[in-house]
């Protein structure tokens, strides 16, 4: 064989092997993640409006890394009232929902990626109040603020209460200023964010008390029924690998530092 020869072989090989590294990358790619609505709330600190007018949170971060482990292009998020958002993923067959309560109601409904992260779903009231509880039943008697199709009034309903008694919101900021309003005597919610939302309006966390314990729910990304089973997958697979990376450990201590 001729080194002229030779060195077009090895030069043909060379670019064969580019062309096949080239497929690779490209299966790996995942054009049709680009193709979902992402929706979200303002439900800090896993998901907010940020000071520079963009999406913001542990969860926002969480999906920019499965993204980018799963080849995906960056892709807009909307930031909606979470009724619309809920009703969005029930109708239209390619939303992302974040971050999802995975109820045992809520399971069959949508798809799932998991988890987000874990959260309690309390009764909080006024301290002054003080409202003491020793069942749940208890606390059919009071008025309760909820965000409207949330999981804290779902949660409720799925209890038995009755739904006028439940007065709902389209967020959790105007659920707060019915608490201490005194046009309801509690919300339900999730903990974390109702602390973190008195604490960003410079309210006094000793104003308030968690009066019952509803739940402990694992949050997640939830998809529309009609997306396909291996694409949930392969979201479902950069996830855990996310979680399972150093990258994610820094977003926890981000957004939950320790005290």
């Amino acid at each position: 064989m001729t080194t002229r020869l030779a060195a077009l072989l090895t030069a043909r090989i060379f670019t064969l092997l580019l062309t096949l590294f080239a497929c690779v990358g490209a299966t790996q790619a995942s054009p049709a993640l680009g193709q979902l609505h992402y929706l979200t709330e303002e439900y800090k600190p896993y998901n907010f409006t940020g000071e520079d007018g963009k999406p913001s949170g542990l969860a926002i971060e969480l999906l920019q890394l499965v993204w980018q482990k799963t080849d995906t292009p960056p892709q807009a998020i909307s930031i909606l009232p979470w009724a619309r958002g809920y009703y969005l993923l029930t109708q239209k067959p390619n939303v992302v929902l974040f971050s999802t309560a995975r109820t045992e109601a809520r399971s069959p409904l949508f798809k799932w990626a998991c988890p987000i992260g874990y959260a309690e779903i309390v009764l909080m009231s006024l301290a002054s109040r003080d409202i003491r509880l020793t069942t749940l039943e208890e606390a059919q008697q009071y008025n309760i603020g909820a965000v409207r199709t949330d999981v804290g009034e779902q949660l409720l309903l799925n209890s038995g209460f009755d739904e006028q008694k439940i007065m709902t919101a389209n967020r959790l900021s105007q659920a707060l200023r019915m608490l201490t309003s005194g046009r309801v005597d509690l919300v339900s919610t999730n903990k974390t964010t109702m602390q973190d939302l008195i604490h960003t309006q410079q309210l006094d966390p000793a104003l308030f008390k968690t009066s019952w314990v509803l739940s402990s729910e694992q949050f997640c990304f939830a998809f529309s029924h009609p997306v396909d089973d291996a694409l949930v997958k392969e979201f479902q697979h950069g996830l855990t690998q996310v979680l399972a990376s150093s990258a994610f450990q820094q977003l926890q201590a981000k957004y939950f530092p320790a005290p």
